[in-house]
């Protein structure tokens, strides 16, 4: 299955659903990425849009010190 997920999207759903700036940023930044609790909140909500992601594609994100995608 082709991960469909991306910090672009990650951010954009984090957002949404109230994670902060910051937190976002430190997703980016620590070796074990989206926290738990929130990886269920982002694949829930990408469920209800219908699109098709599991726990597992959050591994594939790389780390990015970067800025967050606005």
């Amino acid at each position: 299955m082709e991960n469909k997920l991306s910090w672009k999207l990650v951010d954009e759903i984090a957002a949404q659903l109230g994670a902060s700036d910051p937190q976002r940023m430190k997703w980016r930044q620590r070796d074990t990425g989206v926290s738990l609790p929130w990886r269920i909140k982002i694949v829930e909500a990408l469920a209800r849009r219908k699109v098709d992601v599991s726990f597992s594609d959050f591994d594939t994100l790389p780390k990015t010190p970067g800025r967050i995608a606005a």
